[in-house]
């Protein structure tokens, strides 16, 4: 059999003894989701930084052209700019969630029953701050988490229906460790949380003026070093004032 004829879905090779071997090559709609999905991830890589920088004023032809694409091919993957945003946000959701509940679940265990609110808000916003520190892309995410958490409507809902449940889990350790707290001061209690969590991930120079570089919006060790010691007294305060 010629080279042509060897096979459409098939290489062939010869084994030890001339007897031939036949291996699968890959096929059209496995060569066909490779590309897209390297497309796709490209766009994104590209969205998630324009996001990152100016939030969801960022037009569909603006990030075609960082991405080097044309807009309809934009168009024909994520349907319109809400759907690129949303795909974007979504892409490393589940991703930090997954840790996220991984280190609350191993601080419930390592605790002993003996949970503090340092312990239990650090698991919760540690693993958000550690991956912002690994790479430029998830800085990005992280911006763009921080920039949604303080918008309303659809912005909202995308924040809900992606974090609640993670949200719901640490309001959950709350009330054990806090049982005599009531209802309403564990709930502001998580308000004052993820508004300073968020902001945080937003690294907006901020405190790097007002220290004049003393210090860095930036660094997420030392944020993560510090935030919960300051959550946890300010949570503790509230839920313990007389009623």
């Amino acid at each position: 059999m010629d080279d042509e004829g060897a096979g459409l879905g098939e290489a062939a090779t010869e084994g030890a003894a001339g007897a031939p071997l036949r291996r699968p090559r890959r096929t059209a709609g496995k060569v066909q989701a490779a590309r897209r999905a390297a497309a796709t991830a490209l766009i994104m890589d590209h969205a998630e930084a324009l996001f990152a920088e100016r939030g969801y004023g960022v037009p569909l032809s603006e990030v075609a052209q960082h991405a080097g694409v044309d807009t309809a091919l934009l168009r024909y993957y994520f349907g319109d700019k809400a759907g690129l945003f949303r795909a974007v946000f979504k892409r490393r959701g589940p991703v930090i969630n997954e840790l996220r509940l991984k280190a609350m679940a191993e601080y419930r265990r390592a605790s002993g029953g003996a949970m503090t609110l340092e312990g239990i808000i650090d698991a919760f916003v540690r693993p958000s701050l550690e991956k912002a520190a690994e790479d430029e892309g998830w800085r990005n995410y992280m911006a763009i988490v921080a920039y949604v958490n303080s918008s309303r409507g659809e912005l909202d809902r995308l924040m809900s229906e992606t974090f609640d449940h993670v949200s719901r889990e640490l309001i959950a350790d709350m009330r054990t460790i806090l049982p005599a707290a009531s209802e309403d001061e564990l709930y502001w209690g998580y308000h004052f949380l993820t508004g300073a969590f968020t902001f945080s991930l937003g690294q907006t120079g901020r405190i790097d003026h007002v220290s004049e570089g003393r210090v860095s919006s930036q660094d997420m060790m030392a944020i993560a070093d510090r935030l919960p010691v300051v959550l946890a007294a300010g949570i503790r305060a509230i839920c313990q004032r007389p009623g």
